[in-house]
């Protein structure tokens, strides 16, 4: 029977590995959205919230540091997500 510090510690796993697809998905879709928008037809070196004024762009990388924020956000899930289930292994094993 499991005891209470293994119930604790496959719940932390659990939420590690959910954080993680959450920040994985988070950055891979920020990054293919930021390649998206630079795919511009026109050719022009306008701002994603110039072109579509009305649209949340907040969140969409332009620069170098937006980037570099999303592939950190992706390098964090890759992370999260392995040492998640590693605790989950170690827990399941233990018990």
């Amino acid at each position: 029977m499991l005891d209470i510090a293994s119930l604790v510690a496959l719940q932390a796993a659990r939420r590690r590995v959910q954080a993680g697809l959450w920040s994985f998905f988070a950055g891979a879709v920020a990054l293919l959205l930021g390649v998206l928008a630079n795919m511009d037809a026109k050719g022009s070196a306008a701002d994603l919230a110039d072109r579509f004024p009305h649209w949340p762009t907040w969140v969409v990388p332009e620069s170098p540091a937006g980037y570099t924020a999303a592939a950190l956000l992706v390098c964090w899930g890759v992370w999260a997500l392995g040492s998640g289930l590693r605790l989950a292994r170690e827990g399941a094993g233990r018990a």
